[in-house]
């Protein structure tokens, strides 16, 4: 009997399984959504979050659910804030031409003029009698509220606007002609396209369904350092 009681204790001291071990906490996780311009800020989210896990999903604007995640990241103030809103950073709107384009510095008339369809030729800004062409984003996204309502004071955009998909979709389209303009953030500007006009500078906002506590409170510290 002492011979057992010897071997089971030396079993125990070499084999890790009979040392009783704590269970390991679960990671914790919050859901995030966020626009296709707020893509910038999604690595510094994560890196606030730490070991927190987070889950996240792309949206246009106009789809953004507080409700169901908690934390919704888009640029600019939307028309109807019904949930409290956290800026955590700024971003310029652009209006953006080809590099090789000659027209390099665009008026705010001359950039309604040609999002609206009423300047549809160079020829007035730059003496090139080559076609127009605008490119714009859905409506449904922020970068493209901003700009509605910061440049184009009203006026409808043009019927023989293209619609680009992404921010690299735009910046792709513009640096591949000469002729193009479109609409991007800065963030997003790269290649071959150079600003022509400033629009505006608007707040970066994460939206919470509530009064952000926990984790979420600490990320959105974070985040506004």
């Amino acid at each position: 009997m002492k011979t057992r009681f010897i071997l089971f204790a030396l079993a125990c001291f070499v084999l890790p399984a009979c040392t009783p071990t704590a269970p390991t906490a679960a990671a914790e996780t919050i859901r995030v959504q966020y626009t296709a311009a707020a893509i910038p800020w999604l690595a510094d989210l994560n890196t606030c979050a730490g070991t927190t896990v987070v889950t996240s999903e792309q949206r246009a604007a106009d789809f953004l659910d507080p409700t169901s995640v908690d934390l919704a990241l888009r640029i600019g103030q939307p028309k109807e804030l019904t949930s409290p809103a956290y800026q955590i950073s700024t971003e310029d709107i652009l209006v953006i031409v080809n590099s090789q384009n000659p027209s390099k510095t665009l008026t705010a008339e001359e950039v309604r003029g040609l999002f609206e369809g009423t300047i549809q030729t160079w020829q007035a800004i730059n003496g090139s009698d080559a076609p127009v062409q605008v490119w714009v984003f859905t409506a449904g996204e922020d970068v493209q509220q901003v700009f509605e309502q910061n440049a184009m004071g009203g006026s409808p955009i043009t019927t023989l606007a293209r619609l680009a998909t992404s921010p690299d979709e735009m910046s792709q389209a513009i640096a591949n002609d000469v002729n193009a303009v479109g609409i991007l953030t800065r963030h997003w500007k790269a290649g071959n396209v150079t600003e022509a006009f400033s629009v505006s500078t608007v707040p970066v906002l994460a939206l919470v369904l509530a009064e952000p506590q926990g984790v979420v409170q600490e990320i959105l510290a974070c985040l506004q350092k």
